[in-house]
């Protein structure tokens, strides 16, 4: 639906439909180590600001990490963090 959206002070990464719900994802990178340690209490008030301020409103907010190592790439897809 959307990419990069700005919703008050924060910001949605992608506003997608799964399964006929609207559903916020945040992207989490990081090179070593696990991205969902980006995701601090701080964070996550945020995106449940973002996610109120937008129209249709997200049915869940969810994360996907994306771990950068020397073995590869992992993408994991967390549903409902927030």
């Amino acid at each position: 639906m959307a990419s990069n959206l700005r919703s008050g002070q924060g910001e949605i990464d992608l506003l997608v439909v799964i399964g006929g719900r609207v559903v916020a994802v945040e992207v989490k990178s990081r090179i070593g180590e696990d991205p969902l340690i980006q995701l601090t209490s701080e964070k996550e008030r945020r995106m449940r600001e973002a996610a109120a301020a937008v129209r249709p409103r997200p049915w869940r907010i969810d994360v996907v990490a994306v771990r950068f190592d020397r073995s590869g790439i992992t993408i994991r897809w967390v549903p409902g963090v927030v």
